[in-house]
């Protein structure tokens, strides 16, 4: 451009300007724009994925377990993640039937999780684990009662409760319960129950049990069962009560049913013990049902005993985050969250065929039981004992604890 413009200028002047020599203009320096480099792009999260009560009746028990697994989680993000990267929890909803367990199941893995924790209940717990398989999947299954998932399991899959049923232990939770309500002198006990895989297992272990081991003056009177999924059972309360049990057994979950059926025993009359599904039994529970409450039993996996370091500074950051103390449903969701995090950075990679075979390790961090999580060769959680718990001034406390094995 500039001998262009230099070439026009001479010819506007004439021949004497061509006959001198033509000037020389040197091109303007020019300072170069100093580089940057940009920022690289934050690496992707890696997700996680839940499944458990998302909805309906046992939504609560849900949420409790959801916080306990993204306390692990915050904890995790804010000691710098997880091979670098921050953890993105996506929770999907179990809910009451094998086919929206599975729905769930498949979502997660087209989301593209890196593992799964979920399954409280028998009848949605092993579908999930079937689904789970196919894509070798890690998973923690948390609560769920059916000996199936390690039984008929994976490389990959662990079970964090205790053993149901008495192929994987004669002393399992519900077998010591059976043996508890014997050496309590109860003399005729009646069950009512939802119409689940998990109460139906309730019912044929203790009928082994006290069929086998109860003195001959003992009598089981069975199971009363209602629909899943509903808040009621006032009517099978009745039914069961009508039997007139010493120990009234009530295999049932959620707030709303459990609080509806204990009123109802009371409200007709009667004046016997009353015993809930393990863990079902929680401080929410209690403070709805006031002086209803004072009595009542239930049994759990765990109890909060701060005198144990790691189970006093899991409560501590509990309470902190969701303004009450945990349970065991929370302890169950905050472990499952420590095992798939400590599988993943122990395989260095969220590749599932790496993860899978670490599954069943111990990493080495402690659970707030105070005892590092240990498995037998097919996946099922090693624990010592079962905890007897009851209502006592509006408060559960521990009152007896049965041994058991896994």
């Amino acid at each position: 451009m500039v001998v262009a413009v230099l070439g026009l200028v001479a010819a506007a002047c004439g021949d004497d300007a061509a006959d001198e020599p033509a000037a020389t203009t040197a091109a303007p320096t020019t300072t170069a724009a100093p580089t940057t480099t940009a920022a690289p792009e934050p690496e992707e999260p890696i997700k996680l994925g839940t499944i458990w009560f998302n909805s309906g009746v046992a939504l609560g028990l849900g949420d409790i377990m959801r916080n306990g697994f993204h306390l692990a989680v915050k904890q995790k993000n804010e000691a710098g993640g997880l091979l670098g990267r921050q953890i993105e929890v996506i929770d999907y909803d179990e809910g009451y039937s094998a086919d929206e367990s599975v729905a769930s199941a498949r979502k997660a893995i087209a989301d593209g999780v890196a593992g799964i924790a979920g399954g409280n209940d028998a009848t949605t717990c092993v579908v999930i684990k079937d689904v789970a398989a196919e894509a070798g999947m890690p998973l923690v299954v948390t609560a769920c009662g059916s000996e199936l998932v390690t039984e008929e399991g994976y490389e990959g899959v662990v079970h964090i409760r205790a053993p149901v049923k008495q192929s994987q232990s004669d002393s399992n939770a519900l077998s010591v319960l059976a043996r508890w309500m014997i050496q309590q002198g109860y003399k005729r006990v009646q069950g009512v129950g939802v119409d689940s895989d998990w109460v139906r297992l309730t019912h044929d272990e203790f009928s082994r049990i006290f069929a086998d081991e109860a003195p001959d003056d003992f009598e089981y009177t069975g199971m009363v069962y209602f629909p899943y999924g509903t808040a009621e059972a006032r009517v099978e309360v009745t039914k069961g009560v009508g039997n007139e049990p010493d120990l009234l057994y009530l295999g049932l979950w959620g707030k709303d049913v459990v609080v509806n059926a204990v009123q109802a025993a009371r409200e007709i009359g009667y004046e016997g013990d009353i015993m809930i599904n393990e863990v079902v039994f929680t401080p929410p529970e209690v403070e709805a049902l006031g002086d209803l409450a004072e009595g009542v039993y239930s049994s759990t996996g765990w109890i909060l005993d701060e005198s144990i370091p790691e189970a006093a500074a899991f409560s501590e950051a509990y309470e902190a985050e969701f303004g009450h103390a945990p349970d065991w449903w929370s302890e169950l969701g905050y472990t499952a969250a420590q095992q798939l995090i400590a599988a993943i950075e122990a395989a260095g990679t969220t590749d599932h065929a790496a993860v899978a075979p670490l599954m069943n390790d111990e990493h080495g961090f402690t659970t707030p039981r105070g005892k590092p999580l240990r498995f037998n060769e097919k996946g099922l959680r090693l624990v010592d004992d079962w905890i007897i718990i009851q209502s006592q001034g509006g408060v559960l406390l521990p009152v007896g604890a049965v041994p058991i094995a896994g």
